[in-house]
């Protein structure tokens, strides 16, 4: 992957690609804090695997998964309070072919600065990554709200696909492609 030669400012956030070491040694930890803050552990990390519930999205399994090099995170920082606002990452990234987006903003900065801070890391993942298409999936309906306005096509809906919490939800999936971005 290249270096970033996207813009990564926008009118309400600024995005940092996160680089371990380029960062305070307590980055990973204030987003995880921002997270739990929130109360949003559960629903953002709703699929993935833990030995024990009680650690899904823990502190060091929030550390151990935003170190895993093959994952690619970028940091929004509210450009009106100087925050944290959110992050935007990438995984499942296939050099050339795809990449899996994924999304979290504190509640206080949805809308307009999560809007424009995820449509500023689609445009960056395409710069620097190289892949064709970006899609995303989520059992979350403002979460796909929120991945349209970041100018995301919602291509399938997969019903009862996945259980949280003991109860079936829907798995939407969306994509948004290269030539999409580059026509507006």
């Amino acid at each position: 992957m290249s270096e970033c030669h996207v813009e990564l400012s926008g009118q309400h956030v600024r995005l940092y690609p996160y680089v371990r070491g380029a960062f305070p040694r307590e980055t990973l930890y204030a987003l995880w804090r921002a997270v739990e803050d929130d109360g949003a552990a559960a629903r953002l990390f709703y699929a993935q695997p833990a030995l024990e519930e009680s650690h899904r999205g823990d502190l060091t399994e929030f550390i151990a998964y935003f170190t895993d090099p093959k994952r690619v995170l970028y940091i929004a920082q509210s450009l009106k309070t100087d925050q944290v606002a959110g992050m935007v990452w990438f995984d499942d990234i296939q050099v050339g072919h795809r990449a899996a987006a994924n999304v979290f903003f504190r509640r206080r900065y949805w809308g307009a600065a999560a809007g424009e801070g995820s449509r500023l890391a689609l445009d960056a993942a395409f710069e620097t990554m190289g892949v064709a298409a970006i899609w995303a999936y989520t059992p979350w309906p403002h979460a796909v709200r929120h991945a349209e306005r970041a100018g995301m096509r919602e291509v399938a809906v997969l019903p009862e696909f996945i259980c949280i919490e003991g109860r079936p939800h829907d798995l939407h999936v969306l994509r948004v492609c290269r030539e999409d971005r580059a026509h507006g």
